[in-house]
């Protein structure tokens, strides 16, 4: 058998601004298989006493003025696009260069380990 190759990539963090309506239920959506992780962000906002990642994604309605404050906004966009990173196949993929703009330069030092 023929090893195939992994093929390199170079991983852009989103420097988005905040959790916005439409990205209301996108952890519960995408990253239900993330149970671990999602609740290592919720212990540790309980913890601070603010409400956890995972309360704020699967409320029934959003509010701008609970979903876009900065501490909870960080928290979701940090929750929702580290998630997406850990979806990526190593296997597959060699992680040549991770960056990122704005907050993405946070979120890419927390995705180069």
């Amino acid at each position: 058998m023929t090893e195939r190759k992994k093929q390199s990539a170079i991983v852009v963090c989103p420097g988005r601004g905040t959790y916005n309506k439409p990205e209301l239920g996108y952890l519960k959506k995408y990253h239900a298989n993330k149970t671990h992780f999602i609740e290592l962000i919720d212990e540790y906002r309980t913890e601070q006493g603010q409400k956890t990642v995972s309360e704020l994604d699967s409320a029934d309605t959003f509010r701008a003025s609970q979903h876009t404050t900065g501490d909870n906004a960080a928290s979701l966009i940090y929750a929702c696009a580290l998630a997406d990173f850990l979806t990526i196949n190593l296997d597959k993929f060699d992680i040549t260069a991770v960056t990122g703009n704005s907050m993405g330069w946070y979120l890419a030092l927390a995705c180069a380990g």
